[in-house]
Parts: C-alpha cells; structure tokens; sequence
C-alpha cells in the first residue's frame, strides 16, 4: 500500500468512527507503511479535522460513563494508555455532567449490593466497595454511596 492509498484508507476510517492518532497509527502500521509516511498521513489528518485528540477524548468520556458506567479512575488510565496528554485528559472529565456520573454510580452500587454475598453487612459493603472501585469510581464517592 502506498502513502495515497493509507491516506484514503485513513479518512475513511475516521469517517465512520472518531479515532484517536495511537488508533490510526496502528491500523497504518498494519498495513506495512513507511514510519515516515505514517507520520505525514497523521498530520494531514490533523490538519484536515479527521483526527482530534480533544473531541476523540470527550466522546470517549462521554460514553464510558453513560453506557458502560466507568468511573472517572478507569476513564482516565484508558485514555493514557492511548497516549492522549494529560492536559486533554482532564478537560475531556472535567466534561462529565455530575448528575448523570452519579446517577451512574448508584446504578452500579446497587446492582452490586444485589449481588454480593457476605456473612455481615460490613462484609457486603466492603466486597461493594472493592468491585465498585475496580470500575474505576473514586473510593471517597463510592463510600458516601455506602454511608461508610
């Protein structure tokens, strides 16, 4: 494939679905090209709106809290790992509307409360609070949640 045919290759796929550049730059790089022509079809992206690591960041957030109820801990390691700056990180949650973050993490509390075993109620609330935390929610919402 040469760089024309990874550059049309690339609009298309930003098109469909936003992308950040780690996302592009993988798909690119399975298609065998020049690390120099990556780089020159990432700028161009850039430079044409195809790819933007802000927008990118804010629908991500967005959608992880809504519909897969992630917490902002979780949201915020996922995003580093796709290599978005910091800067960007913290203004794409600083996005998240709080009612719905919160009306969030008390549908996962008390669907976990359902579920969880537990020989006291101390014990419940406890295994609760590990599982909720593992969703990425902040410990000291999860225990007001709990009334801990």
């Amino acid at each position: 494939m040469n760089e024309q045919e990874g550059l049309a290759r690339a609009q298309a796929y930003c098109s469909v679905a936003e992308h950040c550049k780690a996302d592009v730059r993988a798909m690119l790089e399975r298609k065998n090209l020049e690390p120099d022509a990556i780089e020159r079809i990432l700028k161009r992206l850039e430079e044409d709106g195809f790819i933007d690591e802000g927008r990118y960041a804010r629908a991500f957030v967005h959608d992880k809290v809504r519909f897969d109820r992630w917490g902002r801990i979780k949201i915020a390691q996922a995003l580093a790992v796709k290599r978005i700056p910091r800067d960007i990180v913290s203004d794409a949650l600083l996005s998240i509307d709080e009612d719905e973050y919160m009306a969030a993490l008390r549908d996962v509390v008390n669907a976990r409360l359902g579920t969880v075993k537990g020989a006291t109620d101390y014990e419940i609330r406890m295994k609760t609070m590990k599982s909720v935390a593992a969703r990425g929610y902040e410990p000291s919402l999860i225990g007001k949640m709990l009334d801990l």
